[in-house]
C-alpha cells in the first residue's frame, strides 16, 4: 500500500511574481478638460431646439452648464482628455453650426 505524503502549504499556493505585488501607490484620476462651444440663433425657440438636440445626443452626458452671452448660448462640456476626439467628431456631426471655443484643463 502506498502512503499519503504530507505537503507543505507553499506547494499549493502559486508563486506571485514580484511585479504583481501590491503597491502603496494610489493611481490618480485622469484630469478633466472643459470644452466650450457657442450656439447662435435668432430666436429663443432656435436656442431651445439646439440645446434639446445636444441634450438628446450622446454629448448630453458631458454638458456641465450653459449660460447666455449677448446673442449666444455658451455650452460647457466636462470631458476626459481621451474623450476629446469622440466629442469633437460627434459635435461636428450633430451641431455643424456651433462655434467651438476654448479647451482648458479643469483645476481641482
Amino acid at each position: 500500500m502506498g502512503s499519503a505524503q504530507l505537503r507543505a502549504p507553499q506547494d499549493f499556493v502559486p508563486d506571485i511574481p514580484s511585479t504583481q505585488l501590491r503597491s502603496n501607490v494610489v493611481p490618480l484620476r485622469a484630469q478633466r478638460v472643459q470644452l466650450e462651444i457657442f450656439l447662435t440663433g435668432t430666436s429663443p425657440d432656435a436656442f431651445r431646439n439646439q440645446l434639446a438636440t445636444l441634450f438628446h445626443s450622446p454629448l448630453g452626458v458631458y454638458i456641465s452648464h450653459t449660460h447666455m452671452l449677448r446673442n449666444k448660448v455658451c455650452v460647457h462640456f466636462n470631458i476626459a482628455p481621451e474623450d476629446l476626439d469622440f466629442t469633437l467628431h460627434t459635435l461636428i456631426a450633430t451641431m455643424s453650426e456651433a462655434t467651438i471655443g476654448t479647451i482648458t484643463r479643469i483645476v481641482r
